[in-house]
Parts: C-alpha cells; sequence; structure tokens
C-alpha cells in the first residue's frame, strides 16, 4: 500500500479527511493540516493491519460476487479542477468505471450497514463521495467484511448533486486552512483543541450568541434540578438496601445493585512526595492550566 508523508498529507483533503469531517472532527483536520498536531498513527492497531492482509481477499470475492473485473487503484490522484482535493483508492473496475473500497469492520457495526437501501454511516458516504469526486466517476462500491464472517455490498448511484455539495463543505474548510481561520467549533472538545488558551479580551456578544447564553444557563440549572433529584432518590434506595448486594421484586427481578467493588492499587504522589522529595521533583512537569468555561 502507498504511505504519505506528513507534508503530503498537508497539501490537500483526503478521502479520511473526508471521514473525519463528515464524523464532527472539522477542527480535528485544521489542526493537522496547519500542523499543530500530528495525524494518530493507528498502523500498530491489530484491526488496522488485519484489514490491509484481507484486502486483497475482500477485493477478489467482490469481483466474483460483482461479475466484475477489478483492478488494483494503488495511487494517488488529483482533482483536475479543485487541486486541494485528493485521494487514494483500493480497487476500480477494468473500463474505470467505477471504484471499490474495501472495508473490514467488527460485526457490532453490522446493523448500521444495509445493501438494499444503500444505508451506510455518514463517514462512509463520505469517504466514497469523496473517491467518486476525485476520480470523477458516479459509481463507488462499498464492500465490507464484518466479523471475518460475512460480506456486503452497498452499491448506491452518486449524483452530481451530492459530490457539489461535498466540494462546496469542503473547500470552505480548505479556505480556512489557507487562511489559518479556524472552522466553527462544533462540540466542546473542538472548542478547547482549536483555542487552549486565553488572553485578556473580551467579545461582544450578538443577540444570537446572548440568546445562546441564556439557554445554555436555563439547561444547566435543569441538569442541577435533575442531578439534585437523582442524589436524593439514589440515597433513599441505597438507605434502604443498606448491606446487600441487590435490591429486587418478589418475583426475583433485579431492580438495582450496589455491589462492592474488586481492590485495586493506585500509586500515591503524595506519600512519594513526603518521603523522597528530591525524586518527586525530578519527575515533576509543569502542564499548561486548562480554560474553564462559566456562563454566569
Amino acid at each position: 500500500m502507498t504511505s504519505f508523508d506528513t507534508e503530503s498529507r498537508r497539501k490537500a483533503i483526503w478521502a479520511t479527511d473526508a471521514r473525519k469531517i463528515a464524523d464532527g472532527r472539522a477542527a480535528d483536520v485544521y489542526l493537522e493540516k496547519i500542523g499543530q498536531t500530528e495525524r494518530e498513527d493507528i498502523s500498530h492497531i491489530e484491526a488496522v493491519q488485519w484489514g490491509l492482509k484481507l484486502q486483497d481477499v475482500i477485493g477478489r470475492e467482490a469481483s466474483a460476487r460483482l461479475q466484475m473485473e477489478l483492478k488494483e487503484a494503488d495511487y494517488e490522484l488529483y482533482h483536475p479542477e479543485h487541486s486541494w482535493m485528493a485521494s487514494h483508492f483500493d480497487f476500480i473496475s477494468a473500463d474505470g468505471t467505477t471504484l471499490v473500497e474495501v472495508k473490514n469492520y467488527n460485526q457490532s457495526k453490522r446493523n448500521q450497514y444495509d445493501a438494499e437501501i444503500g444505508l451506510m454511516p455518514p463517514q462512509d458516504r463520505a469517504q466514497v463521495v469523496h473517491e467518486a469526486t476525485v476520480h470523477r466517476v458516479q459509481r463507488c462500491i462499498l464492500a465490507v467484511l464484518f466479523g471475518g464472517q460475512e460480506l456486503v455490498l452497498i452499491d448506491k448511484p452518486i449524483p452530481d448533486s451530492e459530490k457539489d455539495a461535498l466540494i462546496q463543505l469542503e473547500s470552505q474548510i480548505w479556505a480556512s486552512i489557507q487562511t489559518n481561520t479556524p472552522p466553527e467549533a462544533s462540540t466542546v472538545d473542538a472548542a478547547r483543541r482549536l483555542f487552549p488558551t486565553s488572553t485578556t479580551q473580551a467579545v461582544v456578544a450578538t443577540s444570537h450568541l446572548e440568546q445562546a447564553c441564556q439557554q445554555l444557563k436555563a439547561i444547566k440549572t435543569q441538569i442541577k434540578q435533575f442531578e439534585e433529584a437523582e442524589e436524593k432518590l439514589q440515597g433513599f434506595i441505597q438507605g434502604q438496601m443498606k448491606e446487600a448486594g441487590s435490591l429486587i421484586t418478589f418475583d426475583g427481578k433485579v431492580l438495582a445493585t450496589w455491589n462492592s467493588a474488586k481492590g485495586s492499587k493506585r500509586f500515591d504522589p503524595k506519600l512519594l512526595q513526603a518521603e523522597m522529595p528530591e525524586v518527586y521533583e525530578r519527575y515533576v512537569i509543569e502542564q499548561p492550566g486548562s480554560r474553564r468555561f462559566l456562563v454566569k
């Protein structure tokens, strides 16, 4: 399989980046492209290694079932108009009209796929649309082996409208990368990763932001009320259970359990500091303070 160095990865948005964007992780893609973070290395994961080993096997079986000659497409390609859009591929039909993307997933994911209606998770859909867009074909078949025992082929046409929508979305993210302008944070984690430190600067709230703060404050109040109610109910139940490990109905149905966890060992840094202060100080590393968000 072709390997891509860091410099190549940062020159374009690839199909694996499209997966992250569809998963709400556009911030990760942005930070990787501008060099703030390194792309996660997953080559050591056994499931990934087995996926590579089984790729040819899955490809041959897909070829037989589709009655289609497939060729290994171990190359990289850039979109002829949008040079920032690139991809590599698994297989392509001999006539060059159909791509086949191979996956090796755990059986637990099986219920997220349906070949009859073309159902697949947004991440997989984004990847096949991205690949089809770069290669300028209308068909990309997802061949998924579940649990090493069931191969599912999902063949759903990819209309130009879906390609155009993906190009528009990715072009916005690429513009953010080129101008070093962080994309909109869609989650708390994304906001923390994009803006890890604070300044003394203040931002004047728009009416929309002010409304969002009011809504968040109301939600936090509700959460606190629910947590207080939870604490009271749980305390009452535990008080009635006393030393008993389970609570059951007359017919034997278990309503709740309250069992002692197995003892564990843990490192006590305070004890080390007290008994061996010089050793302790050698291994103390200063960490940057994290930002704390409070709605007033």
